[in-house]
């Protein structure tokens, strides 16, 4: 693939994470990755204007495949440990796999057996982790726990209302196996309506909070975190 080709992928890969960091919990992480990939793209083609003359396509390869394999375990750390993003790991990896079958393909024909063998096997592998990275970010999709955490950054943040507000995380934070967190979101947004006034609305999520056993079945630093967040709102509102 020639270094045309390779911007002109890290722009389209790089456009997806932006179009589809609009759906996740923390919109910024997929976002700052596929700015980045769109950098590197505006690079790899200034660097191809250069007079110096070096081999474009396996240079812009070598490049793609350290940064979407970097790239790669930490859309992966992000998924599994931080619960903050679905999209860089899959995303990225699409972009790991095709390099790593480009280096390898340029060598085939210069390879002995055994080396492509080994680089069978371990393309295969990539591939294998691609697809379940695939499956567990863009097929399941987010989980009602960074949802849970987002609604809490918001309310820290005084954004209660609207589509990206706090009260919209907490209202897609549920999970029907793990009902403690239905709980939390229950309590939370208990909180945040009577803190907006909004009685009805409080006592419907009150009702519901009490069909999964209460305030009592909800850790206090949950409780005390929501509630010191909305005492600075109060705070903040009465210096203005």
């Amino acid at each position: 693939m020639e270094i045309i080709g390779w911007s002109a992928l890290l722009t389209i890969l790089g456009g997806i994470l932006i179009y589809l960091s609009r759906d996740q919990p923390f919109p910024e992480v997929s976002q700052k990755h596929g700015f980045f990939l769109i950098a590197i793209a505006g690079i790899l083609l200034i660097a191809s204007a250069s007079p110096r003359q070096f081999d474009d396509a396996r240079v812009a390869a070598t490049i793609v495949t350290v940064i979407a394999g970097i790239q790669m375990v930490i859309g992966a750390w992000y998924m599994t440990l931080a619960n903050r993003d679905v999209i860089v790991g899959p995303i990225t990896g699409i972009l790991l796999c095709i390099g790593t079958g480009s280096l390898f393909a340029s060598d085939w024909d210069l390879s002995s057996n055994a080396e492509q063998a080994t680089a069978f096997i371990t393309l295969a592998l990539m591939i294998m982790l691609e697809m379940y990275l695939f499956f567990r970010g863009m097929i399941v999709g987010t989980s009602a726990k960074m949802w849970s955490a987002a609604g809490l950054r918001q309310t820290e943040r005084g954004l209660l209302e609207g589509e990206r507000g706090a009260i919209g995380c907490f209202e897609r934070a549920w999970d029907v196996e793990e009902e403690y967190i239905s709980a939390m979101s229950h309590l939370a947004l208990i909180k945040i309506h009577n803190h907006l006034g909004n009685n009805e609305a409080a006592e419907l999520h009150h009702v519901k909070l009490q069909q999964l056993g209460g305030e009592e079945a909800i850790d206090t630093n949950w409780s005390d975190a929501l509630d010191s967040s909305l005492y600075h709102l109060i705070g903040a509102k009465s210096e203005e």
